[in-house]
């Protein structure tokens, strides 16, 4: 019984609209979903863009610090080895102090049995 009310209002629907105009309403229904679909899209896309330029940025930040660090890296390198080569030549005057000193020594030793 339901559904013979259904069909009913369904045929006085479409024989005082007619065929077209219901056709139309549909339509604009559907182009109406379609554009809010659009719309939702394009938010989308808006809100994924912002996100990745400013991962983008922050990226870029990255880099630069990770090139800037790169850079000290060298250079704490390069200071590194100057200061390993300074030490050496420091260890080398060392030993050669304590060399001339031990032979100062030996031969004051040798010129005192000497002269007694």
């Amino acid at each position: 019984m339901e559904e013979n009310g259904v069909i009913a209002i369904l045929v006085a629907a479409v024989t005082a609209l007619g065929v077209k105009e219901i056709w139309n309403i549909w339509k604009k229904k559907i182009d109406v979903k379609a554009q809010l679909d659009q719309i939702s899209l394009h938010n989308d896309h808006e809100s994924l863009k912002t996100v990745i330029d400013a991962q983008r940025g922050m990226i870029d930040a990255l880099t630069e610090k990770i090139e800037e660090l790169e850079k000290k890296i060298d250079i704490l390198i390069k200071e590194n080895k100057s200061c390993a080569v300074k030490l050496a030549r420091l260890e080398e005057r060392l030993t050669e102090n304590v060399a001339s000193k031990e032979r100062r020594s030996a031969t004051k030793k040798s010129s005192k049995k000497v002269l007694k």
